[in-house]
């Protein structure tokens, strides 16, 4: 009891409409939506207590008293009715409630002679609550039309349209019911979002004339007929209560005349477009329509067939009012048409949004909701059809960041059960629609009910399919999850396998793709073996887009990795037989050999900056010894130089042994010019004086006591200058013997001749340089050893393969 609505499973919204708003007989318009899943709806709700205090008309009902001349009665006797009508053109009724008794059993007011003022009270109605209707979602009539101008829509083809819905409203009462509604007029008339025409107010509803086996006008009609509706939409009968001769008449007079009347006045609207002016093929028919013989009026529904009626819009919105009762090649050819009416046209936006929409997703979840309805040919042709009106008018229509959330509440729905169908038709033209998907819904729902289904996809049986998965799965990759990502890796290392040549090579095309959102590990494991798989592949394309794709993946290489894997997989191809895969080649090897050598220019530098950092610290002390201070140029094991006033030959002994050891080659000659080098430099030194400070002369001669020996008895390691013989740097192999060594077995290796320079006979044979390959380390590789390298990259795709199969323990 009292003014609570929680029993509704409807929340109520904000009041857009005031409930003393002309001709709305005490009833307030509130937005609301469904509590379930949100559905709009509106909501008119009325205080009994307000009903019960004010006047029907304020100027007839003066000196009325009780509740026989206010709003509540008749607001009962709406409230009753609208629960019991149900039509496409009636305003449809959700729920019901009065708070007073929320369990329905109100009293029956049927009987009570509404004429007595107290006879409401002697029911022993509670009269505290409110009256509270829950319908689809409207707007009255006035304010449809007031906006019909600026939403830019075909206004007079809407109001056809909508008087073609009033008319089958109409048509229902007086046939099908055996009614008369009693208050035709705008107030009685509300509009959907879709731009349907919803008769409504049923407060004055009545059943008329002895020969339809109604007995009426009923006590209630006769009582509130003038109090209830304006005089301007009643018939002459009825102004002069005339009510004897009105029950032995049609069921449809009354309502007859008051459809021409508002027809004049629906056309007479500055928004109706047609200049205030009624139709010129609809003219005759209104002025019978309001003939004052009351049975010369026709039945509204033969009127119809006026050519104002006969268009591709109308016929198209009245398909879809009865599709449900069509048959189904019906329905299919009606739907496959649906594209074009909507591209030229023929139906607009809100015709598509509010209208075709739910008919096409109540055609999907029919079908495919109910177990083994898709195994019917009949119903898989529908879904077929349906499908792309279904995603034409969510693509032209809801496409917007304004429609997001309507287009998620629509469509989240219909695609997680369309992704469920295990049919290669429905697959293929969802798979299509994947880029509009990924832009519209959210991650979550991308991931669980489009990605997961579509995987099925990667290994179906037609080829075609798995090629089009492929291709779909392009645009979710940037919103997959990690494990999904994964999931996608070891799915690709499979169609790297596929026997069709086309897939092999789009497959290489998605990596190089989805290179940039894959993990650092994800990605070092795949993109490489998988380039050099297919630059291994007997299909032409294929070899040409792994090197493609090796090429636009380059910023994920490191410089080691591009010279011990990717130019050895992208060389063989210098001599390929194809044209396009050799120039390609040649392109890729030009771009990585340019990478190299900026990183070998580079690493020079860098060991340049080295030698001088170790050179730096000495120069900066004043010399070499200065200060008694130690040098870098000498290990920490090797005697300081002689001191300046040593005599010039002194450093001889420490280099002749090398000279001697070498028999006078090449490089022995080249050390002895280095060591002659050095010694003159440490001379020339000490002839222009040193430049420590005075007191640095003392220990001159204790560092000069021993000027020979300490660098005679160690010929390595060598000190480190500017310009260093091989042997110092050890370089070509030279080991500790002072003999160049070739073999990579350190010191004591094969010694080079003293023949003054390379030579042909200098230990190179074929054997050296083919028959084991030499790894960066400098140690040999066996030819078995390398061939197992060769084939890490097929290691690497079974392992993704064998992790896939269930294990058995």
């Amino acid at each position: 009891m009292g003014n609570s609505s929680s029993a509704l499973p409807y929340a109520i919204g904000d009041e857009t409409q005031p409930s003393s708003r002309p001709g709305s007989g005490g009833w307030a318009i509130h937005d609301g939506n469904r509590k379930s899943d949100s559905l709009p709806v509106t909501v008119f709700k009325a205080s009994k207590a307000a009903l019960s205090k004010t006047p029907l008309d304020r100027h007839k009902s003066i000196g009325v008293t009780g509740s026989n001349g206010t709003q509540i009665i008749p607001a009962l006797h709406h409230f009753k009715k609208s629960k019991t009508l149900v039509h496409p053109n009636i305003l449809q009724t959700h729920a019901t409630l009065d708070t007073d008794y929320p369990n329905g059993d109100s009293p029956d007011l049927s009987m009570m002679d509404p004429s007595d003022p107290t006879a409401l009270q002697r029911t022993g109605t509670l009269l505290t609550g409110d009256l509270i209707i829950v319908t689809e979602r409207c707007v009255p009539l006035s304010d449809y039309l007031d906006g019909l101008a600026r939403s830019g829509a075909n206004a007079e083809r809407a109001v056809a349209w909508g008087l073609h819905n009033l008319i089958n409203a109409l048509g229902f009462l007086h046939n099908a019911a055996k009614l008369c509604h009693g208050a035709v007029c705008p107030h009685s008339v509300f509009v959907t979002p879709a731009g349907d025409f919803k008769l409504s107010n049923f407060s004055l509803l009545t059943a008329v004339g002895i020969e339809d086996g109604g007995g009426g006008p009923t006590r209630h009609f006769r009582h509130f007929d003038d109090l209830a509706c304006t005089n301007e939409y009643r018939s002459p009968e009825r102004r002069q209560r005339q009510y004897d001769a009105i029950a032995t008449g049609p069921v449809h007079s009354m309502d007859s005349f008051s459809l021409g009347a508002f027809v004049e006045g629906l056309y007479g609207h500055p928004s109706a477009g047609t200049n205030g002016q009624v139709p010129q093929q609809l003219r005759k028919a209104v002025q019978r329509l309001q003939t004052a013989n009351a049975r010369m009026r026709p039945r509204v529904i033969p009127l119809l067939k006026c050519p104002v009626f006969d268009s591709p819009h109308i016929a198209a919105r009245d398909f879809l009012d009865n599709i449900a009762v069509k048959q189904s090649e019906e329905k299919i050819q009606f739907m496959q048409s649906l594209p074009d009416l909507l591209g030229r046209g023929v139906l607009d936006r809100d015709v598509a949004v509010h209208r075709i929409l739910p008919v096409l997703v109540g055609t999907v979840t029919s079908h495919v909701g109910r177990e083994g309805a898709m195994t019917q040919d009949v119903n898989r042709r529908e879904v077929m059809a349906a499908m792309p009106a279904l995603f034409y008018v969510a693509e032209t229509y809801l496409s917007g960041d304004e429609s997001a959330e309507e287009f998620k509440s629509n469509m989240t729905p219909v695609v997680e059960l369309l992704f469920q169908i295990n049919d290669r038709g429905v697959r293929g033209a969802l798979l299509g629609r994947v880029p509009l998907l990924a832009t519209r819904l959210d991650d979550a729902t991308l991931n669980s009910a489009v990605f997961e289904p579509m995987c099925s996809g990667f290994s179906d049986s037609s080829g075609p399919l798995r090629e089009l998965t492929l291709k779909s799965t392009v645009v979710l990759v940037p919103k997959l999850l990690a494990t999904n990502l994964e999931k996608l890796s070891r799915y690709l290392v499979r169609l790297q396998a596929d026997p069709e040549t086309s897939i092999r090579t789009n497959t290489v095309i998605f990596i190089g793709k989805i290179a940039p959102h894959l993990g650092e590990n994800s990605r070092q494991k795949l993109i490489l073996p998988a380039f050099a798989r297919a630059m291994r592949d007997e299909f032409m394309p294929c070899r040409l887009a792994g090197l493609k794709a090796v090429r636009a993946c380059r910023e994920f290489y490191d410089p080691r990795s591009v010279a011990e894997k990717v130019l050895p997989a992208v060389c063989p191809h210098l001599m390929d037989g194809a044209a396009d895969v050799r120039s390609e080649a040649f392109s890729v090897l030009g771009e990585f050999l340019g990478t190299l050598r900026e990183e070998s220019n580079r690493m020079a530098t860098q060991e340049r900056s080295n030698v001088a950092a170790g050179q730096g610290q000495p120069s900066a002390m004043g010399g070499m010894g200065a200060a008694g201070g130690s040098s870098d140029l000498f290990p920490s094991s090797t005697a300081p130089p002689p001191a300046p006033a040593a005599p010039a030959p002194a450093p001889a002994p420490a280099v002749a042994p090398t000279s001697s050891d070498s028999s006078g080659g090449y490089f022995s000659g080249f050390g002895s010019w280095a060591a002659t080098k050095i010694t003159a430099s440490a001379q020339a030194s000490s002839d222009s004086g040193p430049m420590a400070p005075a007191p640095a002369p003392a220990p001159a001669p204790a560092a000069s006591s021993a000027p020979v020996h300490p660098v005679a008895k160690a010929p390595a390691p060598a000190p480190q200058f500017a310009s260093l013989s091989l042997t110092d740097a050890n370089i070509g192999g030279y080991g500790g013997s002072g003999k160049l060594d070739i073999s990579g077995s350190g010191a004591g290796g094969i010694s080079v001749d003293n023949d003054g320079g390379w030579s042909d006979d200098d230990g190179f044979g074929e054997t050296d340089l083919v028959g084991a390959a030499t790894s960066s380390s400098g140690v040999s590789t066996p030819n078995w050893a390398k061939d197992k390298e060769d084939n890490e990259d097929e290691d690497f795709f079974a392992t993704f393969e064998s992790s896939s199969k269930p294990r058995v323990t």
